[in-house]
């Protein structure tokens, strides 16, 4: 797979027990992430994909992952300040992307603040000033989706539409 099938998910920060549990960092605040079934680890550019075992959340934005066949510290301690990623979501549930910065041609606009999907047609509201802005969320808009922003070029007007 190519790094544009992926979406990075956060970062593993500390080891948890001597079995090779593992805490992570994530910036998504959803119960999406205790339902993975697997994740990829960046190494040296290569994503390698793990099995989880088990995923809970610890604390705020920091989960425990044991991962299928590391089974001890001295296994688990090669994944500490790896980038973790998941495979890039389908645009049927993307609340994955709330909380994100959105960028329209690198200039900021505003914070991902919820998203829709009723039609079939991915929506996001984004708080922009003081007003609210809905914008398809569709591959001919979005540039690039990096750790917790996205870059997008929109059409003229777009965001004048009350």
């Amino acid at each position: 797979m190519k790094k544009l099938d992926f979406q990075y998910l956060g970062e593993f920060i500390k080891l948890y027990s001597f079995k090779g549990e593992l805490i992570f960092y994530s910036e998504i605040k959803s119960d999406k992430v205790e339902q993975l079934n697997s994740i990829f680890i960046n190494f040296n550019e290569s994503y390698v994909p793990f099995k989880i075992v088990k995923v809970k959340s610890h604390k705020k934005n920091i989960y425990r992952v044991k991962l299928e066949d590391i089974l001890s510290e001295s296994a688990a301690k090669k994944f500490i300040k790896k980038c973790i990623y998941i495979e890039k979501i389908d645009n049927t549930d993307n609340s994955i992307v709330d909380n994100f910065k959105v960028y329209n041609k690198d200039k900021f606009i505003g914070i991902v603040i919820s998203s829709y999907n009723k039609t079939g047609q991915m929506i996001i509201e984004v708080k922009m000033n003081d007003k609210l802005v809905l914008i398809p969320f569709v591959d001919d808009f979005i540039n690039k989706i990096s750790e917790d922003e996205i870059y997008m070029t929109l059409p003229d007007g777009l965001l004048d539409i009350n």
